[in-house]
């Protein structure tokens, strides 16, 4: 294990103390579920299950200051800053529900969600980066994807439309699964 997978434990362990569940989103996310983007990425994105409040942003300020790490407050989280790397912890997603996180994989108090709803995530970013990770996932040999609930899950975020102009480009007859 190296420091950076080190410091990220240790702000898994304060977040999970906390009582927090913690999944791991982002490219990072993407790299663990098979898809691999051809890309450096010098952060970790995770989310944690509980609404950003000022309380909660405020108790997990004053843990991670506590170890000399630099908080920075961000309308969508906080962003712990090191010199090699930083995390972003963000807010709850809109479509975290149970059958998200059924859909997930944990391990060691860690969730990884499904393919599917890392594809939401970062449609719900729209950032160029983010589209083009959608572009290979899909892209990706051997990637099963649940069509039917990725639509489902686009539909309930206000992104169906979205997601429907983006696979018509990249050339995906919606009557047919993959």
């Amino acid at each position: 294990m190296d420091i950076n997978e080190e410091k990220l434990q240790e702000i898994i362990s304060i977040l999970n103390g906390l009582g927090m569940k913690v999944f791991i989103i982002g490219a990072r996310a993407l790299e663990l579920r098979g898809v691999s983007l051809n890309r450096e990425t010098g952060d970790w994105d995770i989310f944690i299950d509980k609404p950003y409040t000022p309380e909660v942003r405020d108790i997990l300020t004053k843990e991670f200051r506590k170890l000399g790490i630099n908080v920075q407050w961000r309308k969508w989280g906080i962003r712990l800053e090191f010199s090699e790397f930083h995390v972003n912890i963000y807010n709850i997603p809109l479509t975290f529900d149970e059958e998200f996180l059924r859909r997930c994989i944990s391990t060691n108090n860690v969730y990884l969600p499904s393919l599917e709803d890392l594809i939401i995530l970062k449609l719900m970013s729209g950032e160029a980066k983010d589209i083009k990770d959608i572009k290979k996932i899909f892209n990706t040999e051997g990637v099963e994807l649940d069509l039917n609930y990725l639509m489902k899950r686009a539909r309930e975020a206000g992104l169906e439309k979205t997601l429907y102009r983006l696979l018509k480009r990249m050339g995906f007859n919606m009557g047919v699964s993959r």
